[in-house]
């Protein structure tokens, strides 16, 4: 597992790397912005006793890159075929990486990880159906109101 959780946190420090490539070639400032609410959500239903506890974070890993290819997937047609191209790639990397973490998380399972899929996709689909007062990548719908004043 430190193996395969290393290999991620280094291709996602590259991706950020990348990213703070490209924000400097569009002279793109960056903005500290707060977390959004969904990975809050999430944890509200990771189990406290271990093994337990770490298979639902992997399942919960695995939930947060899924999302991530959703989104990347619906802003490509929006933005400049140089930045959409570089969307696609990030989302063939966020899809392997929801596989790994899925793997990871049956490989230290002590029982059939399927109810707990099904125990977060429940947390995760109230949250992003839901009205979220803070917009984000992750966020659930937008408060109309509160849409604007999350711009930096």
């Amino acid at each position: 597992m430190q193996r395969k959780l290393a290999q991620l946190a280094r291709e996602e420090l590259l991706h950020y790397e990348q990213v703070m490539a490209l924000m400097d070639e569009r002279q793109q400032s960056f903005v500290a912005l707060t977390a959004s609410h969904y990975v809050s959500a999430l944890r509200k239903v990771v189990r406290t006793h271990e093994p337990a506890r770490l298979v639902d974070i992997l399942i919960a890993g695995a939930f947060i890159e899924a999302r991530s290819c959703e989104r990347f997937a619906a802003l490509v047609p929006y933005v400049d075929e140089s930045l959409g191209r570089y969307y696609r790639y990030l989302l063939k990397s966020e899809s392997r990486h929801f596989e790994d973490y899925l793997a990871l998380a049956r490989l230290y399972a002590e029982e059939d990880i399927d109810p707990r899929i099904q125990c977060l996709r429940r947390a995760e689909s109230a949250h992003i159906q839901g009205p979220d007062d803070l917009f984000r990548f992750h966020s659930g719908v937008p408060v109309a109101d509160q849409v604007l004043s999350s711009k930096p």
